[in-house]
């Protein structure tokens, strides 16, 4: 889906040429990830308000974090906001959505009411890097963060990952073991689902490919043309294109389809309320979750600190033994219940066997395969 793998900057970070402890470069990820079905979580905006106090040199004791709500927030707040302010004294105010057509205005009329945004490369590339500090030195080779989750623009705090899922009581016998078998609905009957183009967040067209024999190493660029062919291949089979977080989920469970992409935090979820589902993490697809401060943040340096907490490998370990996300810092892992580190998207068995998102592919090419999505879904 890109031209190669260039970014959308002439900035150029040698470290981010090879990725250190998974073997993902050798799976042939790109470098990027992200955030970019953040969204599809239902998220909404929190009870923050606007920046105040303080300079960019980070003198203002008050921080205004921009995020996506939910059980994720949630989740942040008690094991990240909340004992980060007692500690440093700065007090977080929460606000949101952060949604780049927010972000845009606020950094071209100089009002910035946030200081810190839950964002990433969904967010950066498209909008642009004008449009976000450089993270300073000290945020850049953090003992622990593989290199491919750092960026000028963004550190990654957690991973999340899209897979593969199947309702058991539809699919007895055999499992679906790749995408080849998702396609497959002689060997493997049912209705299938998968994201549909909606909220900017792009559709499942590398799993499109996965299916037809195109290796992780060879994903990007995305050849488009063979991704929709095997969309079209697949359509009969899809009563509806999921657009939101819960939908997969609750299509698996009542029997409407009997395979779908899903978020693995929800389908754990599900899974913990004995819905009848399994799931592969082959094939499956590793997204970064990141932090990203606007241009002009009135307290910049203050959240440069936050970001810095919120790796900490014995903070990662406590927010992410909670929620089911994947610690960017692996020494994390470590310090977490060996059996729930298991369960988690960034524990190295898992990872290995998936790829990491193309989101500087995305970021160029996003609207124009948005828009070939939609005509093709309503046709």
């Amino acid at each position: 889906m890109k031209d190669g793998f260039a970014m959308s900057s002439s900035h150029h970070d040698p470290r981010r040429d090879s990725l250190s402890r998974r073997g993902l470069l050798r799976r042939g990820t790109l470098l990027a990830g992200g955030i970019a079905a953040v969204p599809l979580l239902n998220a909404c905006g929190g009870s923050g308000g606007s920046g105040a106090g303080g300079s960019g040199s980070g003198g203002g004791s008050r921080l205004v974090v921009a995020d996506w709500g939910g059980a994720l927030q949630d989740a942040e707040k008690k094991y990240i906001f909340d004992p980060f302010s007692k500690e440093t004294g700065i007090e977080v105010a929460i606000a949101g959505p952060p949604t780049g057509a927010k972000i845009k205005a606020m950094v071209d009329t100089g009002n910035i009411e946030w200081d810190l945004i839950a964002g990433g490369p969904s967010i950066v590339l498209p909008l642009g890097r004008d449009y976000f500090e450089p993270l300073p030195d000290r945020l850049l080779s953090i003992p622990g963060i593989d290199p491919a989750y750092v960026d000028q623009n963004w550190l990654t705090y957690y991973l999340f990952s899209i897979v593969m899922a199947w309702n058991t009581e539809a699919m007895k016998g055999a499992k679906p073991q790749g995408w080849a078998d998702f396609w497959d609905t002689g060997k493997f009957p049912g209705k299938r689902t998968l994201r549909g183009a909606d909220q900017g967040v792009p559709p499942d067209l590398e799993f499109a490919l996965l299916s037809d024999g195109v290796t992780p190493d060879k994903l990007y660029p995305l050849d488009v043309e063979r991704a929709f062919d095997r969309l079209s291949k697949l359509k009969p089979a899809v009563p509806q294109w999921w657009t939101s977080g819960a939908q997969p989920g609750q299509m698996l469970v009542s029997g409407q389809v009997a395979a779908s992409s899903i978020f693995a935090g929800r389908l754990d979820a599900l899974k913990k309320q004995g819905a009848p589902l399994d799931f592969t993490w082959n094939g499956g697809m590793l997204q970064l979750g990141a932090w990203s401060v606007p241009k002009g943040a009135r307290n910049k340096e203050a959240a440069f600190k936050l970001i810095e907490y919120s790796v900490r490998p014995e903070v990662q370990a406590a927010v992410w033994s909670k929620y089911n996300n994947g610690p960017a810092n692996a020494k994390a892992l470590d310090l977490m219940d060996k059996t729930w580190a298991s369960t988690l998207p960034s524990h190295p068995a898992n990872a290995e066997v998936q790829f990491l998102y193309g989101a500087d592919w995305w970021g160029q090419h996003r609207n124009e395969v948005l828009k070939r999505f939609q005509t093709f879904a309503a046709t």
